[in-house]
């Protein structure tokens, strides 16, 4: 058996349900994305963002100066707690993104163990994504290995779970069996995910302005952003964490079936943790709001209470933020607060 179809037998061990490898060369693509991006906003005057989005990591080379191999691995994020009804639920409430509540966690435990396996062969690793050594283009390394295509929302789509995936990724120097793939389109002359945007950053087919998307918006790893114009905030509606609507629109994840949830995770946002559920009721969220939180949880949750539907009951703990040590805190609570009382009227 090649080492290759070896790591490939074990990561299925460990839940990996999408598995390809891809040669380690640089990402071109990725580099006309990047300075796709410099056009419509410097990426540059936000420190925490160009990190995570620029030029070098084009290149994995620059990362393992030897690398051969990237090891792509997908598992489906697609999953249905039983124990959530709360989708029904119609009064004034804030959504959780899928992202959040099961496509973090459902990933966790996997990328290591394929790195130890290599290492105790005596290979060196970097692991891409969820805050580990090495940021990376995943869905570019995901198309490339052959797994699947772009959305014209920029999203990852598996033929299997539609965009409904996790990813992480193994740089290694350990020279496996490769694929070469191109992209293909899939969605000829759908515009779903365009026309359903709700800040207008998907701007054409293929691009999307990061500065305008809520998903990137709210990412406790892309903080900060600096402040965010009241007309985009308008915009975010009441996603408290992510946003789920061009996947959810999308004609091609019509046909994914959830799974059901094999355990209970817990999940934290901005280091608050939050219920699995689709919809977390006003209520609950103000009562998350009465401990010692992250400022940037505030601030985000002012905006969704802020777009929120009969949410006075939320205009005590936006008046206590107003004393808040932090400027954007206040702002963000006192624009909230002035929204609620123009929905009222």
């Amino acid at each position: 058996m090649s080492l290759t179809s070896e790591i490939e037998e074990y990561a299925r061990e460990l839940g990996v349900e999408l598995f390809a490898v891809t040669s380690a060369r640089p990402f071109a693509r990725y580099l006309e994305m990047v300075s796709e991006l410099e056009t419509i906003g410097n990426l540059k005057d936000v420190p925490i963002l160009y990190r995570r989005v620029n030029e070098s990591m084009a290149d994995p080379r620059n990362i393992l100066p030897d690398a051969e191999s990237i090891i792509v691995l997908g598992v489906p994020c697609k999953l249905q707690n039983p124990a959530d009804n709360s989708s029904q639920y119609e009064g004034p409430h804030a959504n959780l993104s899928t992202y959040w509540r099961h496509s973090r966690p459902v990933i966790a435990g996997i990328g290591d163990p394929i790195a130890e396996y290599l290492q105790k062969q005596g290979f060196e690793v970097r692991l891409g994504n969820y805050g580990k050594q090495w940021h990376m283009p995943l869905k570019a390394a995901a198309v490339r290995a052959g797994l699947g295509d772009y959305g014209k929302n920029t999203v990852f789509y598996s033929k299997e779970f539609g965009s409904w995936v996790s990813l992480i990724a193994v740089l290694t120097n350990a020279k496996l069996e490769s694929a070469e793939a191109r992209a293909n389109d899939i969605c000829g002359k759908c515009n779903a995910c365009v026309e359903a945007c709700p800040t207008g950053a998907i701007y054409e087919p293929y691009k999307v302005d990061m500065l305008k998307c809520r998903t990137y918006l709210n990412h406790p790893r892309m903080q900060d952003v600096g402040e965010i114009p009241d007309s985009l905030k308008e915009k975010m509606g009441n996603w408290l964490c992510g946003c789920d609507i061009c996947q959810d629109v999308c004609p091609r994840n019509r046909k994914v079936k959830p799974r059901e949830l094999a355990s209970t995770f817990k999940v934290a946002w901005y280091d608050v943790p939050i219920p699995d559920k689709a919809r977390l009721p006003l209520s609950e969220l103000l009562q998350l709001l009465e401990g010692e939180v992250n400022p940037y949880f505030q601030r985000y949750a002012a905006i969704c209470i802020g777009n929120v539907e009969g949410a006075e009951e939320a205009l005590p703990a936006l008046t206590k933020m107003l004393s808040s040590e932090e400027p954007l805190v206040r702002k963000y609570a006192d624009w909230a607060i002035n929204r609620i009382k123009e929905h009222k009227t």
